[in-house]
């Protein structure tokens, strides 16, 4: 059985919104911190590693990472697949897990199972799909990674997805869920001061252990008390690498075809 290690990207510049990933999301955990322990519940994944810059601006995820007891490693501020892959050579995983730091509610509870089937499978890549925005990790073969660093500009790679989920070069797969329902408008991503109060609302209303929140229970939530910010709109806007600003509705289309080309798993909702 080869090695499973969860890279976590984040750095401390953020213009929309600054410092973002060191905010708190509840009175015990700020964003990074809810991520790093959330990554922790994980039994299949063998160790995490912060992934974030060389520069002294970044310095401060070195006590992060020995707080929470876990690797860090600092490399180029433009080159996110340099920073996996060099992780990748440190703890020689075969298999990386990609999660952002402006994805606080990365779903865990499906992790498990989409590391058991990129190996069983022998896939390159394995996404949950027809969930929120910001509530999928990515699950990536180390070699597939390597591949795409070489065959892309690897400055622009914190769209790596647009990349690596191209189901015409690699090996894909998307698991989803057996209701069938459709959250993909739904957003839960934290780019902006109003996604860290909705984020906030998330978890004030959840009365169980704060960690352990599920996507059925966040959906639920934001359902139930109406909170605002947590859809795209038709009519709204996806940001695409080099400045291209494209519709949702053509980069859902765009989404849906690559989809529609993996290779398919249901798994029943947590």
């Amino acid at each position: 059985m080869g090695k499973t290690v969860c890279c976590i990207i984040a750095r401390s510049v953020s213009n929309r919104l600054p410092l973002k990933v060191l905010r708190k999301v509840t009175s015990e955990y700020t964003m990074l911190s809810y991520i790093i322990e959330r990554m922790k519940l994980v039994n299949s994944i063998d160790e995490v590693f912060i992934c974030t810059s060389n520069e002294p601006v970044d310095d401060i995820f070195e006590d992060i990472a020995e707080e929470h007891n876990i690797g860090i490693y600092r490399g180029s501020p433009s080159q996110v697949t340099e920073r996996m892959l060099s992780v990748a050579d440190i703890t020689k995983a075969d298999v990386l897990i990609r999660v952002t730091g402006d994805n606080v509610f990365t779903s865990f509870e499906y992790l498990d199972k989409q590391i058991e089937i990129i190996r069983k499978d022998e896939l390159d890549y394995i996404r949950v799909v027809n969930v929120p925005v910001g509530a999928t990790a990515e699950v990536i073969r180390t070699k597939a990674l390597r591949h795409c660093h070489e065959n892309m500009d690897p400055d622009i790679s914190e769209y790596l997805m647009l990349f690596i989920f191209n189901p015409d070069v690699y090996k894909c797969g998307v698991m989803r869920l057996s209701n069938e329902v459709d959250y993909s408008n739904y957003t839960l991503t934290v780019d902006l001061k109003e996604d860290l109060i909705r984020t906030k609302e998330i978890l004030n209303a959840f009365n169980g252990k704060k960690l352990s929140i599920n996507l059925s229970q966040i959906v639920s939530i934001v359902d139930s008390e109406n909170l605002e910010n947590c859809h795209y709109l038709p009519s709204g806007d996806v940001k695409l690498p080099y400045g291209k600003i494209v519709p949702f509705s053509e980069f859902k289309a765009d989404m849906d075809a690559r989809i529609n080309k993996a290779q398919a798993y249901i798994i029943d909702e947590i």
